[in-house]
């Protein structure tokens, strides 16, 4: 993917088809915030909003949000069997949820939004937005070159502290639920400004962030401070899981590429590969067992901790870009086919 030649169209096509070890000084700024320039249009109420292209899905009790195309967002609140489309506020192509309580939802997507429900979808309030406008002929500044892109992952430790990565090295942090947010991207070693795919953390004090062109990056005391770490590969990332132990990792993305560590990604070792399709997303199953989900309806179990996969392929080869585990232990899978309910096929 060249850098500077993305364009909002392969950001779609890369979810649709899917999709120095020491720290650095940092000028702390507060992220320049544009919301206000964000076009407010709701979207629209679908009767099939379930079965349309929906690229996140996060899961707290039996609540489960997922987000997508044209601004939807829909929620359940009994593991994913019934759903209800939340009237949300915009028309943007929603890339990212959070859900660190049964109430409090966050959102992320395109035009470097960001909004969040308090109330379980039925209300929302704008956070943040770098929506793209056209320069003036006068104007003297550099254009920014976030402008317009996505925000791409999102986690929260609970309803007022959280983190947002996206592109051209985007890394947001907030302390107060996301009414202000400090621009943290100086803190990572990300001179060339790579895009960050997605956040992953088992207790919010080790955290990863995986990225283009093979990136990976770990933060030991909760996002203070970061290392970037040796890639064992220069092919994107799109995703990371962190365990199931305390110093293990995963990360996997394009081709099929999957990779382990041991040893909080000092080294990684290659999980042997099964697949070429595009991995997009992840989630521990418990005991012994994990799941990977990717482009062309593909889905690789594992029994061993991600040593080795087991390859099952949907028959209509949708892509499946999301994935979570409901409290009763079933899968909701999302992406071009909408919202799947599974059963994970465990031992």
């Amino acid at each position: 993917m060249s850098k500077k030649g993305m364009k909002h169209s392969r950001w779609l096509v890369a979810f649709c088809a899917a999709a120095l070890l020491a720290p650095i000084p940092w000028q702390e700024a507060s992220a320049g915030n544009r919301v206000d320039r964000l076009t407010k249009r709701p979207a629209m109420m679908s009767r099939k909003v379930t079965q349309s292209l929906l690229l996140d899905v996060a899961v707290n009790g039996k609540t489960v949000v997922a987000v997508g195309e044209r601004g939807h967002v829909v929620v359940s609140r009994d593991n994913g069997n019934r759903w209800v489309q939340s009237q949300s506020p915009v028309t943007i192509m929603l890339t990212a949820v959070a859900a660190p309580t049964e109430d409090d939802f966050f959102v992320a997507g395109h035009e470097g939004l960001i909004m969040h429900s308090g109330d379980g979808g039925r209300n929302w309030t704008l956070l943040y937005g770098n929506p793209y406008e056209e320069p003036s002929d006068e104007s003297m500044e550099e254009p920014d070159q976030r402008a317009g892109q996505p925000i791409l992952d999102l986690w929260f430790k609970d309803a007022r502290t959280g983190f947002a990565v996206g592109a051209y090295g985007t890394l947001l942090h907030t302390e107060d639920g996301g009414n202000t947010w400090d621009d943290w991207s100086t803190r990572m070693p990300n001179e060339d400004q790579w895009h960050l795919n997605h956040i992953a953390t088992k207790d919010g004090k080790l955290i990863y962030i995986a990225g283009e062109k093979g990136v990976l990056f770990r933060s030991d005391d909760g996002g203070e401070s970061w290392v970037s770490l040796t890639s064992p590969y220069d092919g994107s990332f799109f995703g990371a899981l962190a365990g199931p132990g305390p110093d293990e990792a995963m990360v996997y993305g394009l081709q099929g590429n999957v990779y382990r560590t041991m040893d909080r990604g000092e080294t990684w070792e290659q999980v042997p590969p099964v697949t070429d399709a595009t991995m997009m997303a992840g989630t521990f199953l418990g005991g012994s067992n994990l799941v990977l989900v990717g482009n062309s309806g593909t889905i690789l179990y594992s029994r061993d901790n991600g040593a080795t996969f087991d390859k099952q392929v949907m028959g209509d080869r949708q892509s499946i870009v999301g994935i979570a585990r409901n409290s009763e232990g079933k899968l909701i899978m999302v992406g071009q086919g909408g919202v799947r309910l599974a059963s994970p096929a465990l031992k």
